[in-house]
């Protein structure tokens, strides 16, 4: 038993698991479960020692108070048509994941393992590109069976733009700018070698940013890349990407002259344009259905402020006040708040948003310091080129919670774990001193 249970065992299957994230959820989930079980069994000593586990497990205890006192008939939403079923069930988008944070910590416990798990969530995204340049060269959605219909790949005939394994376009959009960081960090790497091949990988991924048509995705690319580029790599393909961003800008608003919004136009896809076309005045924007959906939001919780309404109650909410069904068109869906602040808020209550979204900032502003403004004098190349991946760390995990501010993609499995697999590293990140002087055992 103690050979099975071992930390190489371990942590083979979760890098493995990471490896087939993309491609097969549910096979990667069970070998999560068994890497979670396999770390708590060796590390359970240290689970009330480790300060980081406090604030999430009072977080945990917002969201069970919450759920618990609106399962009461004088605290009950009263909504018609909603089940209290659905708040408990929501937990397990939650919970579960407050505990991997400690759980996967061991596997993450050095700059070499997270730049490991880098490359084996690049290299395992090669299915999602495939299946999705399938879908728009070739009009190939499958189904494709794997393993006897144990793993099934195909996407919805009829959607607009690039979906790939995810069957929707935004969710694929950010799975790629979480990519896209990585092949950063490999390009920016100060060793000699070819790069032929990441060259490719990369004019890949930002291809299939372009084809799935998404506002988020190309805002999340250009994000990205000026959070990494601006400290790590030419000054000239920054300045490469404000004038993109210049020109787009001059395309969909009248704030520059006619003449440079003629040429803008006249250079960049249709597509592109199209999909920012709100931003072209205050007007348009204001009646756009996002916003409609926010200021609702917003009155839902003024209304319930402290226990929320319940999860998945926002449809019901926004059709029994605007008589509209939660899905109109592929460009208005009115199924959740397009805001992850604010559907928590909604779902569970201000207490338990404030307090997820308060530590998530903690994270990022104390991680930030110690990747991008800490400096050591005899820094050797081994560190520089590993300090890359730190950032490629930093900036794909900011880039995913800077997207759910406009839309929310958190619901999805492979999105989910991935995101907070990306927490735990940064704690780990802030930790290094502490997680050394414990001796916390590394993978």
């Amino acid at each position: 038993m103690k050979t099975i249970l071992n930390f190489k065992t371990g942590n083979f299957l979760f890098r493995t698991g990471i490896f087939l994230l993309v491609s097969a959820p549910i096979f990667s989930s069970f070998l999560f479960l068994f890497s979670i079980f396999i770390s708590s069994y060796k590390n359970y000593k240290n689970f009330l020692l480790d300060k980081w586990n406090y604030p999430f497990f009072l977080a945990s205890l917002f969201l069970i108070i919450s759920v618990s006192i609106s399962s009461l008939d004088p605290f009950s939403n009263k909504i018609e048509g909603w089940s209290n079923y659905l708040n408990w069930v929501s937990l397990f988008n939650w919970l579960p994941l407050f505990f991997c944070i400690w759980a996967f910590k061991p596997y993450l416990c050095s700059s070499k393992s997270r730049k490991i798990i880098l490359l084996l969530l690049l290299s395992g995204s090669v299915p999602l590109i495939i299946s999705g340049f399938l879908q728009v060269f070739f009009d190939m959605h499958g189904p494709f069976n794997i393993f006897n219909g144990l793993i099934i790949w195909f996407q919805r005939e009829g959607e607009p733009g690039l979906t790939g394994l995810f069957n929707n376009r935004n969710y694929a959009s950010l799975w790629f700018t979480i990519l896209w960081p990585i092949c950063l960090a490999i390009l920016s790497q100060r060793k000699n070698g070819s790069k032929f091949y990441i060259y490719i990988f990369s004019i890949l991924i930002i291809s299939s940013i372009y084809l799935t048509f998404s506002r988020n995705g190309l805002i999340n690319l250009f994000l990205s890349s000026f959070i990494f580029l601006k400290a790590s790599l030419s000054i000239w393909i920054f300045l490469f990407l404000i004038l993109l961003i210049t020109l787009l800008i001059a395309a969909v608003t009248n704030i520059f002259p006619i003449s440079l919004k003629e040429f803008a136009i006249s250079i960049l896809p249709s597509e592109v344009i199209g999909r920012f076309s709100i931003f072209e005045n205050l007007e348009v924007f204001t009646s756009n259905a996002r916003f409609s959906i926010w200021l609702s939001a917003l009155e839902f919780i003024k209304e319930r402020p402290f226990l929320g309404w319940g999860a998945a109650s926002f449809p019901i909410l926004y059709e029994t006040q605007h008589d509209i069904c939660c899905y109109k068109s592929y460009l208005q869906w009115y199924g959740h708040t397009h805001n992850i602040q604010l559907e928590m808020a909604l779902n569970y209550g201000l207490p338990f948003s404030l307090l997820i979204n308060t530590i998530l900032i903690f994270v990022f502003y104390k991680s930030f310091k110690k990747i991008f403004l800490f400096k050591r004098k005899d820094k050797n190349l081994e560190e520089i080129n590993l300090n890359k991946f730190e950032k490629a760390w930093w900036t794909s995990s900011f880039t995913f919670f800077f997207s759910q501010l406009f839309d929310i993609q958190y619901y999805d499995l492979r999105l989910n774990i991935i995101f907070w697999i990306f927490i735990s590293g940064l704690i780990v990140k802030i930790q290094e001193p502490v997680k050394k002087a414990k001796n916390l055992q590394e993978i």
